[in-house]
Parts: structure tokens; sequence; C-alpha cells
């Protein structure tokens, strides 16, 4: 049996409130064993006997709340790889990890990271985009949806504060 966790994408933002307890019962319903919720921003962390579909899972969560909900699935050692990866040394504290559901462009990713300015810092590594703040979030000139651009695929953004704490709690 393999862990995984499933991080989900604009759960619980206006408009699309959903129950940890009905994101849990989809995941049960599809397969999956020892299903658990970690903070209401969607993130599941779960067992499966062999490969994991992350169509599979978003179709039973549309199913389960009457909307789509985008699914970025990784391993456990890939959440313990992000967890642990130190992509602007030891000044690494506070930075957010922006999940892609595939390897980007290299050129495009190259293009991405040389966007970063006043005080920001971009890295691309695998399937995920690292950035830290050079300052109030408000004054940053990146933003989300630059990624979404330049990438040319969705994400979805965590604290590394929030993947080191699945990372400790549920899969080391």
């Amino acid at each position: 049996m393999a862990r995984y966790v499933a991080f989900l994408r604009a759960i619980n933002t206006p408009g699309r409130n959903v129950k940890m307890d009905l994101i849990r019962t989809a995941f049960v319903s599809g397969g999956l064993d020892n299903v658990e919720t970690f903070i209401a921003s969607g993130n599941v962390v779960f067992d499966a006997d062999g490969e994991v579909d992350a169509g599979e899972i978003e179709g039973a969560l549309e199913s389960a709340v009457g909307f789509s909900i985008p699914v970025y699935l990784r391993t456990a050692d890939e959440v313990i790889s992000v967890a642990d990866c130190r992509p602007f040394g030891n000044l690494d504290d506070e930075f957010e990890v922006s999940f892609l559901p595939a390897v980007p462009d290299e050129a495009a990713a190259a293009e991405l990271v040389r966007t970063a300015t006043g005080g920001d810092r971009l890295a691309v590594i695998d399937r995920e985009v690292y950035w830290m703040l050079g300052g109030p979030r408000a004054e940053s000139e990146h933003a989300e949806a630059t990624v979404v651009k330049m990438l040319g695929m969705p994400t979805t953004r965590r604290a590394i504060r929030t993947v080191r704490r699945i990372a400790d709690r549920y899969l080391r």
C-alpha cells in the first residue's frame, strides 16, 4: 500500500465551500484507504494499492460536491522532497509552493524565474514553483496568475509550512 497526498485547488473559497467529511467520503467511495484531511484548504492524505489516477479522484469529487475540483497528486516521497527542498538556501522559512499538473516547458520555467522583481525569488523544480516574497504581498509584482499564464497550466498553492506539517505528521 502506498501513501499519497492530494492537493485540491480552489476549495473553501467564496462560493466553493466544501465540508471535509464530504471530501473524505468521496475519496473512500473511490476505493482509497486511511483518508485524512489536513486543515480545510484541500489537503488529503490517503493510502492506495497501486497507481492512483487524479482524474478518477476529480470525477468522484465532482459527483460528491457538484462542481469540478482539480487534484494535484503527489506520492509521499514527492511531498517529503518538496518539504525538504531549500531552493533559496537558509532564507526559506516563509515561502510558498505552487503545485503543477506536469513538468513545465524548460524555456517557460526559465522565463518565469527571470520575472522575479523587488526582492521576490522564484524557482521551478520538477512540478513545483517556489516563491519567496521579498516584502509584503501587496507590494509584490508577482502573482499566481503570472505562473498560470507563463507556464500554460493551472496551479494550487500552499505555504511551505503547511507542506512541512503534512510531511511531518503523515509521511515521515
